[in-house]
């Protein structure tokens, strides 16, 4: 397959599109509760950092993955734009993932009506290592 059918199988389909929304998302609230106090543009602009920055996580992971890709024998590595595609999808989740979990750990209602729910079950993981 070439690079562009790759990121269609990849990135196409209703739940890729919706973990990429959900990324999105993430970054968005992200930047406006931190951001609180500034204007609209800034707060754009820190979530189109934040998404920018996952997807740079995505493509050197996803170069990474060629490269490691190639200490496998012939007949058992998936092609390079297979192994990138992918690397820049888990980048993507990755990096959503870790603003989500700094965002519920270090910002005030980032979950809205769930945040009580999470704080509590954060007290009791902090209090299994104490």
């Amino acid at each position: 397959m070439n690079m562009e059918s790759e990121f269609k199988a990849k990135f196409g389909g209703i739940w890729n599109s919706l973990i990429i929304l959900l990324v999105i998302i993430i970054c968005l609230r992200f930047s406006s509760i931190e951001l609180a106090d500034e204007d609209l543009g800034t707060r754009l602009k820190c979530s189109l950092h934040l998404f920018l920055s996952c997807l740079g996580a995505g493509f050197v992971l996803g170069i990474l993955r060629i490269f490691l890709s190639f200490s496998n024998d012939t007949y058992t590595r998936a092609p390079a734009s297979a192994n990138f595609t992918s690397g820049i999808r888990f980048g993507l989740v990755a990096g959503g993932m870790l603003i989500l979990l700094v965002g519920m750990m270090q910002l005030e209602n980032f979950l809205g009506p769930l945040q009580p729910i999470v704080d509590s079950l954060f007290g009791k993981l902090y209090a299994i290592f104490e």
